[in-house]
This record gives structure tokens, C-alpha cells and sequence, in this order.
């Protein structure tokens, strides 16, 4: 192999050296986690050396190929993060092989189609949004209130509160996150139009009450519980990180699972993506009304019929008549997404605000 590579490389022709790119990007992409370091670092070597002479339709492949590689370097990285923003993009969003003081400086030196793709990077530091916030423009700013993996500074989160007074998609962002405080949650809700406010409030009023309950009960009731791990060849640990690769869609696994009433793997599952302790979760799964599994499963996207599967197998469990289920089932279909979220979203502040406030509980 590597012969072949430096064979290629004596040639001077642009088909020789597009054949030569082409071939050490697929062994890359191919070989990236069975190939030896140093044949890694000639990979990267060859394509390093060779980008200054490589067309932009080609420069885009390798970084489309390239962004989710482990073993792409961090000089590589970073030239094909410099490159106009089609080529770019990749890299900004998703590579791994930029730190953050990479992305850092990128953020303070490039233009809002390089901010934009930085934006919606998995997760951002609180120094790289206040730089976003401060010379990206609306779309970019709107980015990052949505980014639920971007950490805010109190300047940043300010920033963004004053900025849902006029702008409707930050506000809703905004409400759709956990690491506000409750203040924060109820200016935005007082910035809707007051037929929505009289809807969130009165969501919110009821869910108050469940609050409550799952905040007192819910190391009791994990003690006492009835849930046991069912013998199924799914390991909800790999099923996880399945779902979290994209790989498999959460509510297919919870299918799967409620065919076997295997309610504690899917509390397990719905805890870890909606990013509450499982405690709160398997309270909700052995309560009586379906309320906080509703809320949990619309606003992770569970579509009706696999909410229907976990419905039954929580009927199975609590001997619920088909009545129940009718009602749970319409229930769920009059809950929209955006309010589920918002929902969860309030829950999991009270939540933080009850613990602080009882951190013996």
C-alpha cells in the first residue's frame, strides 16, 4: 500500500494526483479504526501536502468522507475548515478532530456561513457562543438558542432572553431548554401571544402537582419498584449508543421492547435521552396516569404507535382496561411536540430548582 502511494505521488499530472487523493481518502475512511498510527499519519501526510492542488468538488468529498473520522489530524481539520463554507461545513459541524480552541479561533476569524455550521456543532463552550452571539448575525444567533448541547454564559444567556422579546424563534428555542432559570422560563412565556400563555400555564399548572409528587416519591417508589429487567437479546447500554449514532431510532427500540413489558430497559432509555434521572422516569412509568410519560415520549418524537406499544405493556403491568388505553391514546394525540418539550423542559428546571432547594431527597 504504501509503495502504491508514493508511486502515485511522483506523478505530476492532475488526473494522477486526483487518483491519489481518491485512493488514500477511501484506505482512510476504510481503514481508520484497524489501521496502524503510523499508516494514519502517512494518510493524513498525503492529504496535507497535497490540498493546495486539489479541486473544490474534490476538497468537498474528502471533508464530507473525512468530518466523522477519528484519525483525521487536526492540521487537516483545520485548512479544510478555512476552505469556503461548501467545503467546509463538515468539518465546522462535526469533526472531532478540532478542539476548542480550534473552533474557538475559527469562530472569531471566519464568516456567518462558517458561524452558522460552528452553531450546530454537537456540543459548544460557553467563550465559543458568547463569540457566536457576538458577531453572528439572526440565523446564527437562532442557531445557537436551539443547540441544546451549547453551554451559555450569564452574558450569553441574557443576551438571548433580550433577544426573545422580538425574535419568536429564539423565544421558542429558549423554552425548549433546561438550563434557564424559572424567572427566565416565565418572561418567555409572558413574550406569547396570550392565547398560547393561557395553554402553557395551564399545562404547566397542571404538571405542577406530578412535579411534586415525583420529587417525593421517586427514591421510594425505585426502592419498592415492581419493574424488572426482562431476559431480551436487546442490551439497552448498546441500543443507546445505537440511537445516539443514529443508528436505530428510539422509538423502534421502545417497540421492541414493550413487546416483552420490558418497562425498565425503556425507562432506562428515555431517562438517558431526555436527561433526567432514571428515578423520575420509573416513577412516571408505574403511576396510574400517563401524563409524565406522555410529555417524555412526544417530546423525544415517539410516534403514535410506538407510544401505543409502551401504553400497553404499562397496562399489562397495572391491569388497566382497554378503556385507559383508549384514553391515554387520545391524550397523547392532542399533545403537540413543541408543548411536550416545553413541558419537559419546565420539568426538568423544577426538578433542579426542588433539588437544590432538598438535596437530602
Amino acid at each position: 500500500m504504501i509503495t502504491k502511494l508514493l508511486s502515485l505521488a511522483q506523478e505530476s499530472s492532475a488526473e494522477k494526483r486526483h487518483q491519489l487523493v481518491d485512493h488514500v481518502t477511501r484506505l482512510f475512511v476504510l481503514g481508520a479504526d484497524r489501521c496502524q498510527a503510523e499508516e494514519i499519519a502517512i494518510f493524513n501526510s498525503v492529504l496535507e501536502s497535497m490540498l493546495p492542488t486539489i479541486e473544490p468538488a474534490q476538497k468537498k468529498e474528502i471533508a464530507e468522507k473525512l468530518a466523522p473520522v477519528n484519525g483525521t489530524s487536526q492540521q487537516l481539520a483545520n485548512e479544510l475548515g478555512r476552505e469556503e463554507i461548501a467545503i467546509a461545513r463538515p468539518m465546522l459541524t462535526s469533526s472531532e478532530a478540532l478542539d476548542d480552541g480550534d473552533i474557538l479561533t475559527l469562530a472569531k476569524t471566519m464568516g456567518q456561513g462558517h458561524l452558522l455550521a460552528i452553531s450546530k456543532r454537537r456540543r459548544l463552550e460557553s467563550r465559543v457562543t458568547d463569540v457566536l452571539l457576538e458577531r453572528g448575525e439572526t440565523p446564527v444567533k437562532q442557531s445557537v438558542a436551539a443547540n441544546s448541547g451549547a453551554e451559555f454564559s450569564t452574558w450569553g444567556a441574557r443576551l438571548l432572553i433580550k433577544l426573545a422579546e422580538r425574535d419568536d424563534t429564539i423565544r421558542d428555542a429558549m423554552m425548549e431548554r433546561s438550563d434557564i432559570t424559572e424567572d427566565d422560563y416565565d418572561k418567555l412565556i409572558g413574550l406569547m401571544p396570550e392565547p398560547q400563555q393561557v395553554r402553557i400555564r395551564a399545562l404547566r399548572e397542571e404538571n405542577e402537582a406530578l412535579l411534586h409528587d415525583l420529587f417525593r416519591k421517586a427514591s421510594k417508589v425505585v426502592t419498592s419498584t415492581k419493574l424488572e429487567r426482562k431476559a431480551t437479546r436487546i442490551c439497552a447500554k448498546v441500543t443507546l449508543k445505537e440511537i445516539r449514532a443514529g443508528q436505530r431510532s428510539l422509538g423502534k427500540a421502545i417497540t421492541q421492547l414493550a413487546l416483552s413489558n420490558n418497562l425498565f430497559d425503556i425507562s432506562f432509555l428515555l431517562a438517558e435521552m431526555a436527561g433526567v434521572e432514571q428515578k423520575y422516569v420509573t416513577n412516571v412509568m408505574l403511576r396510574y396516569d400517563a401524563m409524565g410519560v406522555s410529555i417524555l415520549c412526544r417530546a423525544l418524537g415517539i410516534e403514535d404507535g410506538e407510544y401505543s406499544s409502551l401504553c400497553r405493556a404499562r397496562a399489562n403491568l397495572s391491569k388497566q382496561p382497554q378503556s385507559t388505553l383508549d384514553k391515554w391514546a387520545a391524550d397523547y394525540e392532542a399533545l403537540s411536540d413543541k408543548d411536550a418539550r416545553r413541558l419537559l423542559s419546565f420539568t426538568k428546571i423544577r426538578l433542579g430548582t426542588f433539588q437544590k432547594e432538598s438535596p437530602e431527597v
